[in-house]
């Protein structure tokens, strides 16, 4: 991984074949980054994309095998508990010019991947809402 740090964040490049989703949460740990907002771009490998299921407050996750184009990753780094929770949603593209989209839980870059944290000046702290079965933003004054 190579990175730079910029007026409002930080630049990151993550080589072929690094983990994306443990990078970054491991770029956050030691940057003690406590909000940001996610951008980035490439390729990746082998992504493993999910979709949630309100009604039963799971997942479906599937890996999705090879090598994709990364249209699109958006998203936010925030704490829970005081540890980096990443929560970022993927649309990849195929050879074949197909696309598939939802939260991404991991993949590898591929050729590259470019990434823009962008800091938010204030920590985004997350808690369990029961009711939804995921850890949300906590906007409380």
């Amino acid at each position: 991984m190579q990175w730079k740090a910029v007026r409002e964040g930080y630049v990151i490049r993550f080589l072929h074949g690094e983990d994306l989703v443990g990078g970054l949460l491991a770029f956050a740990r030691t940057h003690a980054i406590e909000g940001a907002w996610v951008n980035a771009l490439g390729a990746i490998v082998d992504p493993e994309l999910g979709y949630y299921h309100l009604d039963r407050c799971a997942y479906t996750r599937q890996v999705f095998a090879g090598e994709w184009e990364i249209t699109a990753i958006v998203g936010n780094l925030g704490r829970h508990e005081g540890e980096p929770v990443l929560h970022v949603h993927a649309t990849i593209g195929g050879v074949d010019f197909t696309t598939r989209g939802g939260h991404l839980f991991a993949g590898r870059a591929g050729a590259t991947c470019e990434v823009f944290l962008r800091l938010l000046g204030v920590p985004l702290e997350r808690k369990l809402d029961p009711e939804m079965g995921l850890i949300l933003w906590s906007l409380e004054s």
